[in-house]
């Protein structure tokens, strides 16, 4: 099975923009939820993509 490059990886992307999330969320940008309803919102959402991500994926990821 032959290994994508780093930034085809879906998996890698949407974790990349929750982490980017947070960082906002910790320097306070107000997006008009609790802190806790926001953290909430976010680890069910990423929970359910990390697994549909997961179940999808066929390939090996290389870091190069």
């Amino acid at each position: 099975m032959e290994a994508k490059k780093w930034f085809e990886s879906k998996t890698l992307w949407v974790n990349l923009l929750a982490g980017i999330g947070a960082i906002t969320g910790a320097i306070g940008i107000d997006i008009g939820l609790t802190p806790e309803m926001q953290l909430s919102v976010v680890t069910a959402i990423m929970a359910v993509v990390n697994v549909v991500l997961r179940v999808k994926t066929k390939q090996p990821v290389v870091l190069k």
